[in-house]
């Protein structure tokens, strides 16, 4: 994406007029630093010095930044700013070194190398007054473009007046000591006064840096910002058609956003419908980040799938999702509580406190889906599960005896008859499981059903004590009924 060319003329204008102002100051104050030997002003022309290669840097962020989108840069060159401005923190960083290790050396000795001299004075109130005009046209011009390079500038230079204001009064303590030739206590102090000056403004530049750096990283590292994340997900909210937003993802390329998002619409709409829904969108997160460049996906999502959400279906979704594999799944519901049991399959050698926490926002995304839900994880390897196939390693003779305890059961039950559809089968938590059809009255209400169910499942464990699950699949039958 171009940078327009007014954008781009006036940030290179405020860039060059930076620079210029940066050669001006270094200049002037490594002159009177060393005539009158203060290390307050001494740090300052080299603060400046290091402004001077920070601004020749901005300027050529800025016109790199300018250049449009190619095929390396498929989000164009914004990202130089980013880089400019880390850069610069570095350089402030050896900065502050420097000052705080020639301060504490003075420091040590006790005694102050300063000339006393009106010329420190002055250069540092014209340094005052010219980063004052620079802030000014730095901020103006970065608020404008949201140029990240130029606001780290302005905010750089920010920190120069007052580290210029902190300097003056260093120097300007020391000119009066020598002038109004104070007692020795006193002139003592007072002499001190630039080293104190001087390491007070290492600890403001320091300070200045890490936050340009924090905010230089976050940037590079796509950081996106959360309060606007949430302003773009309202906004869209609002769009009338659009049923859900979700996958809202952010970052930024100099003055540009890039912003990608998933929308859900009614499944039955028409293709031209969903496109003039994802363009709806695309204009409400204009609003919120002006010229953005906007990607919307559309899915499928009926306004009723949450009031009405099969928590099987929620399951298996969510799963699927986070990449596991869930089996055994169990569902109770207790009045307004879904209580869920199921076990989940992870590789055998991850380590447990890693599985765990899969698991954990596993389970997290369920409860977001499904608030009045308890969960409980089983976790085991994957591949325990195999063993559910039908007839694993139960013998010939021993699902004979099973069937024929089967027939015998049901012989005692009036209300019962027909069995039929068998099966046999062994899970590693459970044992021996068995399922089988039959025919009921179909007379009989539900709870009357349950409780012949309940009574035939106590009678074929007590006739085979060693079974696990117990399934019984009852059908309304005519021979039951007689």
């Amino acid at each position: 994406m171009a940078v327009p060319m007014e954008a781009s003329t006036e940030k290179n204008r405020a860039a060059l007029v930076s620079l210029w102002a940066a050669f001006a100051l270094t200049s002037v104050k490594l002159i009177v630093g060393l005539h009158t030997n203060s290390l307050g002003i001494l740090s300052e022309a080299l603060h400046s010095g290091l402004d001077l290669l920070a601004a020749a840097m901005t300027l050529a962020a800025v016109r790199i930044a300018s250049k449009p989108a190619d095929a390396r840069h498929p989000y164009g060159h914004g990202k130089i700013e980013n880089l400019s401005a880390l850069a610069e923190t570095l350089l402030l960083f050896l900065t502050c070194f420097w000052v705080v290790y020639e301060g504490v050396q003075r420091l040590m000795a006790g005694e102050s190398p300063v000339t006393p001299s009106l010329w420190g004075v002055g250069v540092m109130a014209l340094s005052i007054i010219i980063d004052v005009n620079r802030v000014r046209i730095l901020r103006r011009v970065a608020q404008k473009y949201k140029s990240q390079a130029l606001e780290a500038d302005a905010l750089h230079f920010s920190t120069d007046i007052l580290s210029s204001a902190v300097v003056l009064v260093g120097v300007l303590a020391v000119w009066v000591a020598s002038a109004l030739s104070l007692p020795a206590p006193l002139h003592e102090i007072l002499v001190q006064a630039d080293t104190v000056a001087a390491l007070l403004v290492a600890v403001i530049i320091f300070r200045a840096s890490v936050r340009m750096a924090m905010q230089a990283v976050d940037t590079l590292m796509d950081s996106g910002s959360t309060r606007e994340q949430q302003a773009v997900i309202a906004a869209v909210n609002r769009v009338k058609g659009i049923t859900d937003v979700r996958d809202v993802r952010l970052r930024s390329s100099g003055p540009t956003s890039f912003v990608d998002l998933t929308v859900g619409v009614e499944p039955g709409i028409k293709v031209s419908e969903g496109h003039r829904l994802a363009h709806e969108a695309e204009q409400a997160v204009a609003l919120v980040l002006e010229g953005a460049d906007v990607t919307v996906h559309v899915e499928p999502h009926s306004a009723d799938a949450d009031k009405h959400c099969d928590p099987f279906a929620q399951v298996q979704f969510t799963a699927w999702n986070h990449g596991l594999s869930v089996h055994n799944v169990h569902i109770l519901r207790l009045s307004e509580i879904c209580h869920i049991d199921l076990h989940v399959e992870l590789p055998g050698d991850m380590p447990f406190v890693q599985a765990y926490e899969r698991v954990k926002d596993f389970e997290k995304a369920l409860h977001a889906a499904m608030p009045r839900m308890e969960v409980v994880s089983h976790l085991e390897p994957e591949g325990a599960a195999c063993a559910l196939a039908y007839g694993a390693s139960v013998s010939l003779s021993y699902a004979e005896m099973a069937w024929r305890e089967i027939e015998i059961a049901i012989a005692k039950e009036p209300l019962v008859t027909t069995p039929h559809k068998f099966s046999v089968y062994e899970v590693p938590e459970q044992g021996v499981c068995i399922s089988f059809h039959c025919d009921i009255a179909p007379a009989l209400n539900v709870e009357e059903a349950h409780t012949v169910c309940m009574r035939l499942e106590k009678q074929l464990r007590l006739s085979i004590p060693q079974l696990g699950r117990i399934i019984i699949h009852m059908e309304p039958g005519e021979k039951a009924a007689e």
